[in-house]
């Protein structure tokens, strides 16, 4: 197989992620460069970004263009002031396998829930920064968040602090049990 396709710098994929994008895996070095550029031009990337996306998400190279430029798309008419590429490049898999109308409906009932539990603060801000929270529980995050902090501190915090999404962000995923990072070792 194809030595950028399957091992490298990422990590070596799975056979069920190989099987995935089986063209892709076997395609020639010029045949799956051509897709890379095409990959990295949909998603406003280098194509080093597209290797590493594509790598998380073998079949993103057999998608066709106009799926990916749908979903974009609608994940930009959802969440206008995001960067949708950033939100793409970092979830493929979540924003792609799977029925499109099921995954944006998921989607818009996430945003809604931030918007409900989190007034005053910017969905689109906060998913770009962790877009892992458009396909994940995050119900329980929010809850903990509003017994510790009140209402009325979510509606002036992010005028007074730039860094409040960033700050939320690694809030929520800590009360959600997913905060614990391994340090790096230097």
């Amino acid at each position: 197989g194809n030595s950028i396709a399957s091992s490298g710098g990422y990590g070596a994929i799975t056979p069920g992620e190989a099987f995935e994008a089986l063209d892709s895996v076997t395609a020639a070095p010029d045949v799956l460069s051509r897709r890379v550029k095409e990959l990295s031009g949909l998603l406003l990337c280098t194509p080093g970004e597209a290797v590493a996306v594509a790598h998380r998400f073998p079949a993103i190279l057999e998608t066709p263009r106009s799926t990916l430029a749908a979903r974009m798309s609608l994940l930009k008419e959802l969440l206008p002031n995001a960067d949708a590429a950033v939100i793409f490049r970092a979830e493929p898999r979540a924003l792609l396998a799977g029925d499109g109308d099921l995954i944006m409906r998921d989607a818009r009932a996430k945003i809604a829930l931030i918007h409900t539990e989190l007034p005053g603060v910017s969905a689109d801000k906060l998913v770009e920064i962790e877009p892992r929270m458009l396909f994940e529980d995050i119900s329980q995050g929010l809850a903990a968040l509003k017994e510790l902090w009140p209402e009325e501190a979510f509606r002036s915090s992010e005028e007074q602090n730039p860094f409040f999404a960033e700050e939320l962000a690694l809030a929520i995923k800590a009360l959600m049990g997913k905060g614990a990072e391994t340090p790096r070792m230097r």
